[in-house]
C-alpha cells in the first residue's frame, strides 16, 4: 500500500484554506459575545455536521520539545476518565518515559492563521487502546478551537516563532493574562533525521484530545489524516544547542531540564476533523487507504463564517426590533 497521489491532496488542503474566509471569522469572532455560549457551541457543532473536515498546514521548522514529568499524580488529575497517563518514546529507539510535550509552529487552517504553542500530555484511550495527544493548553495570537468554548479569543499577543539564514530559531510566547512565558533561541543545524515512534507520532495523531479544563462536556478524540511519511523521521536536535531563557508554563508539573527537542523541517499538511466529527483510523495501512481516497477530490466543503455571519445579523435584527418594540410600548 503506497500513496498514490500526494500532490492532489496537498492542493486540496491549500484549497481549504481560504485568507479573506479567515478574516471574516476573526472579525465576526469579536460578536459572538452577544451570543449565549450553548447557542454559539451548537451553532459551530451544527456547521461541523454539514463540514465535516478542516484543511491544516503547518509550516516548515516546527519544533518540539520534551521535558520528563515531575508531579505524575498532577498529570493524571488533568486527564478525562476516558484516558490513562502512560510513558511513550518519542523515537523509535528511544526509551520510554512520562512526557510533557510543547510544539510550537506557524500554522494556517481552514479556521485560523498565526503562531501556536501547545502543550499536551501522552496517554492511552481506554477505549481503543491507542496512544493519545492531550491537549492540556494552548498559547497563540489568533483564534483557538476549544470545546469548552468553541471558539476562544487569541491569549498571546507576544508570540512569535522564527528561524534565520544560519540555522538559528527564537521563540517567544507569553499569555497576556497571567505572563506565563516560554522563550527560548537556539540552533537547528546539528540535527540529524532519526525514526520516529509510529504509535506516537502517526496512530496517535489519529486520537487527539484535550483535558478536563478544556473539553467541556464531551471527551471524544478527533483525528488528522496525513501522508505517514510527514512523521517518518524528524531532525534530532542536540539539547545542548536549545538554550532556554523563560519556562514558567507549567513550573510545577514538569522537569525545567529538557529531554527531547525534534524539529520537522518541511511543511505537514493535514486534514482534521472538524469539531464533533471523529475519522476512525485503525492503522499505517488504513489511514493511507483514507489518504487516496480524499487525494481522489478535486475540492471539498468545508467551514465558512458565512453561516455564523447570517446567525449574527439574525441575533442583531432580533436585539434591534426588540428595542424598537420597547421604545414604542414603553415610552
Amino acid at each position: 500500500m503506497k500513496i498514490e497521489n500526494d500532490e492532489n491532496y496537498i492542493k486540496l488542503v491549500e484549497g481549504m484554506i481560504k485568507p479573506a474566509a479567515i478574516s471574516e471569522l476573526l472579525f465576526y469572532q469579536r460578536f459572538t459575545k452577544i451570543i449565549p455560549r450553548p447557542v454559539f457551541k451548537k451553532l459551530l457543532l451544527d456547521i461541523s455536521k454539514k463540514n465535516p473536515r478542516m484543511g491544516f498546514v503547518i509550516e516548515p521548522y516546527s519544533l518540539f520539545l520534551f521535558f520528563k514529568l515531575k508531579d505524575i499524580e498532577k498529570a493524571k488529575s488533568m486527564l478525562p476518565d476516558r484516558y490513562e497517563l502512560v510513558k511513550a518514546k518519542i523515537f523509535a529507539d528511544s526509551a520510554p518515559d512520562y512526557f510533557y510535550g510543547t510544539g510550537i509552529f506557524n500554522a494556517r487552517a481552514t479556521t485560523f492563521w498565526g503562531t501556536r504553542q501547545e502543550s499536551y500530555l501522552v496517554a492511552r484511550d481506554r477505549e481503543t487502546g491507542l496512544l493519545s495527544w492531550i491537549f492540556i493548553d494552548v498559547l497563540s495570537n489568533t483564534i483557538i478551537a476549544m470545546p469548552s468554548k468553541g471558539i476562544a479569543d487569541p491569549n498571546s499577543t507576544q508570540a512569535f516563532f522564527t528561524t534565520d539564514s544560519k540555522g538559528g530559531i527564537f521563540l517567544d510566547f507569553k499569555e497576556d493574562r497571567t505572563d506565563r512565558q516560554l522563550a527560548l533561541k537556539g540552533t537547528i543545524v546539528n540535527g540529524k533525521a532519526r525514526a520516529l515512534d509510529q504509535d506516537l507520532w502517526l496512530l496517535g495523531n489519529t486520537s487527539i484530545a484535550h483535558c478536563k479544563d478544556m473539553m467541556g462536556r464531551d471527551d471524544n478524540p478527533f483525528a488528522v489524516v496525513f501522508d505517514p511519511a510527514e512523521v517518518a523521521t524528524a531532525l534530532d536536535i542536540p539539547v545542548k544547542d536549545i538554550r532556554i531563557t523563560a519556562n514558567t508554563l507549567f513550573p510545577d508539573l514538569m522537569e525545567q531540564d529538557l529531554a527531547t527537542v525534534l524539529c520537522f523541517p518541511y511543511a505537514q499538511h493535514y486534514i482534521a476533523d472538524s469539531p464533533g466529527c471523529r475519522t476512525y483510523v485503525k492503522d499505517r495501512k488504513d489511514m493511507i487507504v483514507k489518504y487516496n481516497g480524499l487525494s481522489k477530490q478535486k475540492e471539498m466543503k468545508t467551514f465558512t463564517p458565512k453561516i455564523i455571519e447570517k446567525q449574527l445579523l439574525a441575533g442583531i435584527s432580533i436585539f434591534i426590533v426588540i428595542v424598537l418594540l420597547l421604545h414604542i410600548f414603553v415610552f
